[in-house]
């Protein structure tokens, strides 16, 4: 029987983390944010995060969560942690932190010493993924650790997802939700479990699996607070502790996305579209359909790896002016961009951006591009072009899905920091050429973290019951028909052309790079 029930989510983000209460009617109950820098970086564009101070960050603000819900803080019946991907943290035999944790930002590279097995590079020539593991392999963190840092490797017990140490945090149980392991390291994708050693990708990653935690299914409980949990973020003892996803599979959730005819995009640091299917489904080649929160279900993902960070790289580089008027107008600047961009036609007077501003798994030498210029175009040209340069991208990518799982996708749900706007909403609408709809609430990784929470204790029957509980269209967009045509000619014309014309070009650069001439 529902009623005064309520789920806690622990947010950690790259920036701040979250303590968010949800009811099983889908509402935001309470929020209580911590910011900080949680990443570290230098000129080597590596990044890395103490786990444990982001530990005592989540129980700061369980704690000021506690203080203001009062007598409510009672109806919490369960607790959830969702975080980010591709980030991994090395533990000691005691599950203490051996090192910083590496995160997803860090751009470390490491040449390995030891080859790979003579008949796996064979089989990766025959099926054409030799430069796919090459970067896989250099780019992996367990890589750089094994071969630069032998003391800390010998000393490493354990390697697991950022959500994983603060699960045991909470519990005592050093276990993961499968639909939290997005990252270099050998998770089978598409049996949902570690590697087989015998796999043909097993030696990329230079990780035994006894290194690896226990995984469990999304919508399950994990474990149950401890004495010493409680005591340090205020949470009852006992209180069972769900077993969710990252960020990105609980926010496809949270929206609502879960089957194939709607997509989620997200307009984060790392923008994305996923779907939701029931097989498993490669978005493309080599590139793995990640587990899904929605029970029995995958999402193949596209990404953009710098995605809105493009946005706040604009910002800083160019909109100065733009700055200083939103502060006298006591507004945030990308309100006072958004007003400007609002009188920039569609498709920007011809200037495209293609936002390759970080290596693909498929396309590793790619580079970022703007192409059109001309003397009528100003900043906030650009700064259109941006937003539109980041849709083109995830459109060619979600089309691509579709063909390969063979949907169709009918509707475009909106989440993450970019979807805050409505312009951008609008711009979406006409290049998707679908309708886009934002949902009540901009936490939508929390949301769906709690519909897990609430499935697992048996509130709600299964994914669509959640859905239809929990999650409430707030705001639809509908395609301009004159938009889309220019959209689309753009993107057909020119957009799509833009990365087989200039590949070469990249190659080159690329090259450059590797031999440390740039």
């Amino acid at each position: 029987m529902k009623g005064k029930e309520l789920a806690l989510i622990f947010d950690v983000g790259t920036q701040a983390t979250r303590a968010l209460v949800f009811d099983t009617s889908g509402n935001l109950v309470l929020k209580v944010k911590q910011s900080g820098e949680l990443y570290i970086s230098d000129s080597n564009q590596q990044a890395e995060a103490d786990c444990e101070s982001i530990w005592r960050d989540m129980c700061k603000v369980s704690m000021r969560a506690k203080e203001r819900l009062g007598e409510r803080w009672s109806d919490i019946v369960a607790v959830s942690v969702t975080s980010i991907r591709n980030s991994l943290v090395f533990l000691d035999k005691d599950c203490k932190p051996s090192r910083k944790a590496i995160f997803w930002l860090d751009k470390r590279e490491v040449d390995c010493p030891d080859k790979l097995p003579l008949f796996n590079r064979i089989l990766y020539g025959i099926a054409g993924m030799k430069e796919v593991v090459n970067v896989q392999r250099r780019t992996s963190y367990t890589n750089w650790v094994r071969v630069n840092e032998p003391e800390v490797w010998a000393n490493t017990a354990k390697i697991v997802m950022p959500s994983a140490f603060y699960t045991y945090k909470l519990t005592g149980r050093l276990a993961d939700s499968k639909a939290g392991q997005a990252a270099k390291f050998p998770y089978d994708y598409r049996h949902r479990t570690w590697m087989s050693p015998r796999g043909l990708t097993f030696p990329v990653f230079g990780t035994p699996v006894d290194r690896m935690c226990e995984l469990v299914e999304p919508c399950t409980v994990i474990g149950n607070i401890t004495a010493k949990a409680a005591a340090e973020s205020g949470i009852k003892e006992g209180t069972p502790v769900v077993a969710s996803g990252a960020d990105k599979a609980c926010e496809t959730f949270g929206v609502g996305a879960i089957d194939g005819s709607v997509a989620s995009v997200s307009y984060g640091t790392a923008a994305s579209v996923q779907i939701t299917t029931k097989k498993y489904v490669e978005p493309t080649p080599f590139m793995p359909a990640y587990t899904a929160v929605a029970p029995d279900r995958f999402n193949p993902e596209i990404q953009i790896f710098r995605g809105y960070w493009m946005v706040s790289w604009f910002r800083e580089q160019f909109a100065l002016n733009e700055k200083i008027e939103a502060e006298q107008r006591g507004v945030i600047p990308e309100k006072v961009l958004d007003e400007y961009m609002e009188n920039i036609p569609p498709g920007s007077k011809g200037l495209l951006v293609q936002p390759y501003w970080g290596p693909g798994l498929m396309t590793p030498e790619a580079r970022g591009l703007m192409l059109g210029f001309s003397d009528m175009h100003t900043r906030h040209h650009v700064y259109r072009a941006i937003i539109e340069g980041i849709d083109f991208a995830l459109l060619e990518g979600l089309e691509n899905m579709e063909r390969r799982a063979g949907i169709k996708v009918k509707s475009i749900a909106l989440s993450g920091g970019g979807s805050s706007s409505d312009t951008v909403c609008k711009i979406a609408a006409d290049i998707f050429a679908r309708p886009v709809y934002r949902v009540q609430t901009f936490e939508t990784s929390g949301l769906g973290a709690s519909m897990a929470c609430f499935i697992a204790l048996g509130l709600f029957e299964g994914r669509e019951d959640a859905v239809k509980n929990m999650v409430h269209l707030k705001d639809v967009f509908q395609p301009d028909p004159d938009n889309v045509a220019v959209y689309r000619e753009l993107y057909e014309k020119a957009y799509v052309k833009i990365y087989p014309s200039v590949r070469h070009i990249y190659f080159n650069i690329y090259n450059m790079n590797k031999k440390k001439r740039l």
